[in-house]
Order: C-alpha cells, then structure tokens, then sequence
C-alpha cells in the first residue's frame, strides 16, 4: 500500500473557497430537492423523510455558511465603522448590544 501525504505540510488545508464551494453545493442540492418537493416527487421516501432531509440540508447550509462568514470578517471601513458625516437616516443593519 502506498502511503501519501507523509508530511503535513505537504498536506492542504481547508480553505475558506472549499467550505463555499460544499455551502453552494448544499444549496443546489436543496433547491433540487425542494422542487422535487413542491411536484411531490418523494421518491421511495415518505413526505416527512423527505422534510427530515430538507431541514438537513438547510441545516448544513447554515452552518457551512456560518463558518464563511466568521472566516471573512469585514474588511472595509465602511462595514466596520460609519463615515464621516452618515446621519441616522441612512440604512444600517440593526445591531444587538
């Protein structure tokens, strides 16, 4: 048997571009299984299996997601802090504190 990877630095690691490639995946894989849903194409599933596996994927989806988000903190100025001379009547985010 063949032994790869015997370094770990030869190892590549998880990068932010993988977990939004297995996030998009997921949301394709939801959308396909809920127009099969909406048609009631269940397949040899019952209606709540299939319900089970869409919360799943949602599931998966927002963590996946989640774990993008955390790694791409933001990065410009404007999302961090407000400019110069913003009023209160402009759109913001609302914020916890």
């Amino acid at each position: 048997m063949e032994i790869t990877n015997e370094q770990q630095d030869e190892t590549p690691r998880l990068t932010q571009q993988d977990l939004a490639i297995a996030a998009f995946a997921l949301a394709e894989t939801f959308n396909s299984y809920l127009a099969r849903y909406e048609a009631e194409q269940f397949e040899e599933m019952t209606k709540e299996q299939y319900e089970g596996s869409l919360n799943s994927l949602r599931g998966a989806f927002a963590k996946f997601d989640a774990i993008c988000q955390a790694m791409n903190p933001p990065t410009t100025e404007e999302e961090e802090t407000p400019t110069e001379g913003s009023s209160d009547d402009e759109t913001q985010a609302p914020t916890e504190e």
